[in-house]
């Protein structure tokens, strides 16, 4: 077993089988780190001439001259492997990250994150983090015909896909690039009332000229007497579609907007040949994400079934800088 920094697309080996937001490790995420111009590599771990996993991390910069690696949704490893072997594999990546990067590095890493898809595997070096990414995602089979996807809905979620319709809504697909300026307009104020934190402008505007470059995605507006008054950036990759950003229009609430764009582009994923819609980010059982309780049952009004994942963990190369973010990132907060 071997690791090999690589250049090579795995998208296939990446998009083999569901693993909730897999994209972040695909040649769509290198092409929008490119467009961020951040840092990044991306190793292969090869037993007996076969792929067994890989791996993209990227840089994130800190004060200082610091900075730390990250490894989004990642590594994927085969789960044609044994527990020993996905250990193996694991160990392999942590113990050469660090020397694939110094060659280039400008910025000393003080510590690595990454997301492994389960805890099968896990090696004790890793240490539980705070979470980037959501643990757990609510998948739709969308294989199944409309009537038994409205069958698995809440009866208020139907109810509310048909209120709509009868109050005018109307639902838009768009890859034009300057449609994004629409989901501006909603976003803050739907983190406002959320209280939860989103990128700058700049990220959602490189994200979405990525997806309309890599035709991976579309945007997708819900409309009132041609007012936008709801926004889904979604991303397109192997069998599955995820709905990865949302904003809407509070004011406009009583329209049930946002229920109507995602039976329509779950009725249009399934038109395309998809075969699961992603609907990412729901919150934990464990209670540790109070505040996303109202998306959740929003997202859980559309049946599917709930994917656990163990979230994010790290390995600390220097521990004294670590203290030292980890205060001022407090402060910060």
């Amino acid at each position: 077993m071997e690791l090999r920094p690589s250049k090579e697309n795995f998208d296939s080996f990446v998009g083999a089988r569901f693993i909730s937001s897999n994209f972040l490790q695909s040649s769509i995420w290198q092409d929008f780190l490119k467009a961020q111009k951040k840092n990044f590599w991306q190793l292969a771990v090869i037993d007996n001439n076969e792929v067994i996993a890989t791996c993209l991390l990227y840089e994130n910069k800190l004060p200082f001259g610091r900075s730390y690696l990250f490894a989004p949704k990642g590594p994927i490893i085969s789960d044609k492997i044994s527990d020993v072997q996905k250990k193996e594999a694991l160990e392999l990546i942590l113990s050469k990250a660090r020397d694939v990067t110094i060659e280039t590095k400008k910025h000393q890493e003080i510590f690595f994150k990454l997301e492994p898809e389960s805890k099968r595997g896990l090696v004790t070096k890793l240490k539980k983090s705070s979470d980037i990414h959501p643990r757990d995602t609510l998948v739709l089979d969308i294989c199944a015909d409309e009537k038994e996807l409205l069958g698995q809905m809440h009866q208020k979620t139907r109810y509310n896909i048909a209120l709509a319709r009868r109050r005018g809504v109307e639902i838009e697909f768009s890859n034009k690039e300057d449609d994004i300026e629409y989901f501006f307009g909603l976003k803050d104020k739907t983190a406002q009332r959320n209280e939860i934190t989103l990128h700058n402008n700049n990220y959602y505007r490189l994200l979405w000229q990525t997806l309309i470059k890599r035709d991976a995605g579309q945007l997708v507006l819900a409309k009132v007497k041609d007012r936008v008054v709801a926004a889904n950036i979604m991303v397109y990759f192997g069998e599955t579609v995820t709905y990865l950003h949302g904003a809407s229009d509070y004011d406009m609430r009583k329209y049930m907007a946002p229920h109507l764009l995602q039976w329509e582009t779950i009725k249009q994923a399934k038109e395309r040949g998809y075969k699961l819609y992603d609907l990412w980010g729901i919150a934990p059982e464990d209670g540790s994400k109070e505040k996303w309780a109202g998306i959740t049952r929003f997202k859980k009004g559309f049946g599917g079934k709930t994917i656990e994942s163990p979230g994010t963990y790290e390995i600390i190369y220097d521990k004294n800088w670590y203290n030292i973010y980890k205060i001022a990132k407090k402060i910060i907060r």
